[in-house]
């Protein structure tokens, strides 16, 4: 058989191999990768973008929040050298700054609203004249430049918060005590310029009232001294307390700042009917010396001893809210409002016949046996009931001591122009609807706690100073008593402790 010839490939042909067509897939390859590439940029620069404008919302909100810790940190350091709050020292309304420290380098930016509240939460101004309740913060943050500080704005982040004032006693933080002029420049007690702490002996002068000035801010003791708040110093560790000199007090002498003593007849000043500060020889009854005006409506003039009486340009005073309640509480058989804290309920100029009852200021007495139309016989509320079955309430009669005895009288109705009033009743017995009332005690929840409540479901308050007008407070400018219906007011509270408010400082912070 013969064997098929061996094929041979011609000389010069080259060989061929299995990479044929690897230079059109290379081209091939190229041109799509850069296609992907193109298509790839926009996704790229639109991460860069997110991730900067997330920076960017980061910075923004960190401005905000250092907003707030300056805002709260300026609060803070509204303080004396003794650490006592100062009110004419608290941050303005508005607030600005930047996180860096060259604002033209671009830094992130912060605008801070502040706005006290009192504790119903009322706008209480730029610059109060009381203590605020609270403060509530809104912070602002923006980056970019030309960016308005508007909430809501884009680029922009904003932070709220409420600051609580806290206080070592939440109802007597001190107020002015003035004399109870007609007319003119109203005139204050004054401890002198720069004097938070006056040396002892600094005589007490009557000068032109600055609302919230530290100089002008008493606290009327349970021991019937009026100290000046915020004066203690480690001289005078309980502070400074007004004084004339032992006993037997002289018509003349002047009224000077001492260190406080415990309770001393020669440092008691009671609230008499006439609304003067009358002394006390021996710590039980009244002694008819009481603070005069050297000067009767002079600014400057010292206070000394002297007569008793009317004089409002002279001897006549009125006492802030803010001032205390001095002895006045139930074991006085005195019912004090909480929200005009140096107001009881009063059975008005002493006329059982008049058309309303008013909160008029507490009047006092060394032995707590003050005069019979602010001392009440009232039912006793048991006490240390939370938690138990006991109900912090009990039903009966508000009545007068004098006499054959006065109720006080619901007028059954919250409308306009309708007061309480008394009216004769009997001790015990049956009453009648409109002389029913419940006093609570410590209910365990803050809005339902001290309240008095007539049997038409109505509260008891005195009209609002804030709001008032001529037809709702006596001649005076002290608060018709009225009901209303029953909220969350601290005008419906009435003997309730007097640091009754225990905030905390920060609360409610949210972003919007």
């Amino acid at each position: 058989m013969t064997a098929s010839p061996t094929p041979h490939r011609p000389r010069g042909f080259p060989r061929l191999r299995d990479d044929r067509g690897s230079m059109p897939m290379a081209l091939l390859l190229t041109m799509v990768g850069l296609s992907l590439s193109a298509l790839l940029v926009p996704v790229v620069l639109g991460q860069m973008d997110t991730t900067r404008s997330g920076s960017e919302r980061v910075r923004t909100l960190h401005a905000a929040e250092a907003g707030v810790d300056t805002a709260v940190g300026q609060i803070r350091a509204a303080v004396d050298g003794e650490g006592n709050g100062l009110v004419e020292q608290l941050p303005p309304c508005e607030l600005t700054g930047t996180l860096g420290s060259d604002s033209a380098l671009g830094s992130p930016r912060y605008r801070v609203k502040i706005t006290y509240q009192d504790v119903d939460r009322n706008d209480m101004g730029c610059s109060p004249t009381e203590v605020p309740a609270y403060a509530a913060l809104v912070s602002t943050g923006i980056e970019k430049p030309g960016v308005a500080f508007t909430v809501g704005t884009a680029g922009t982040r904003t932070i709220e918060a409420i600051y609580s004032f806290k206080t070592t006693n939440a109802n007597i933080f001190g107020g002015a005590i003035r004399i109870a002029q007609a007319s003119g420049t109203g005139l204050c007690m004054d401890a002198g310029q720069n004097n938070e702490s006056p040396p002892a002996g600094t005589r007490l002068r009557m000068q032109k009232c600055q609302p919230g000035t530290s100089e002008q801010q008493f606290a009327y003791t349970e021991d019937l001294s009026l100290k000046l708040v915020g004066s203690e110093t480690s001289t005078a560790p309980m502070g400074m307390c007004l004084d004339a000199g032992a006993t037997p007090q002289a018509s003349g002498a002047y009224v000077v700042f001492q260190p406080c003593l415990n309770r001393t007849p020669r440092q008691q000043w009671s609230i008499n009917s006439s609304s003067n500060f009358e002394g006390t020889s021996n710590g039980v009854g009244l002694n008819g010396r009481c603070f005069n005006m050297q000067s009767p409506g002079v600014a400057s003039s010292y206070v000394v001893l002297g007569s008793c009486g009317g004089g409002n340009t002279q001897r006549a005073f009125r006492s802030d809210p803010g001032v205390g309640a001095g002895m006045a509480n139930a074991a006085t058989g005195q019912l004090v409002n909480f929200k005009q804290f140096s107001r009881c309920l009063d059975v008005t100029d002493l006329n059982v016949t008049s058309k309303y009852m008013i909160a008029w200021f507490c009047k006092q007495a060394p032995d707590g046996n003050v005069p019979w139309n602010q001392k009440w016989s009232f039912p006793a509320v048991p006490t240390s009931t939370v938690g138990t079955s006991v109900a912090a309430k009990a039903t009966g009669r508000i009545r007068t001591v004098n006499g054959s005895g006065y109720c006080l009288r619901s007028p059954g109705s919250p409308a306009a122009g309708k007061y309480t009033t008394v009216t004769s009743c009997a001790a015990t017995g049956t009453l009648a609807k409109d002389l029913q009332w419940t006093l609570y005690g410590d209910t365990g929840d803050y809005t339902t706690s001290y309240r008095i409540i007539d049997a038409y479901g109505y509260c008891l308050a005195p009209t609002d100073l804030e709001t008032a007008t001529t037809e709702t407070v006596h001649s005076d400018g002290t608060s018709k008593v009225k009901v209303e219906v029953c909220s969350g007011s601290e005008l419906q509270k009435w003997n309730a402790p007097a640091n009754l408010v225990k905030p905390t400082p920060l609360t409610k912070v949210t972003e919007r």
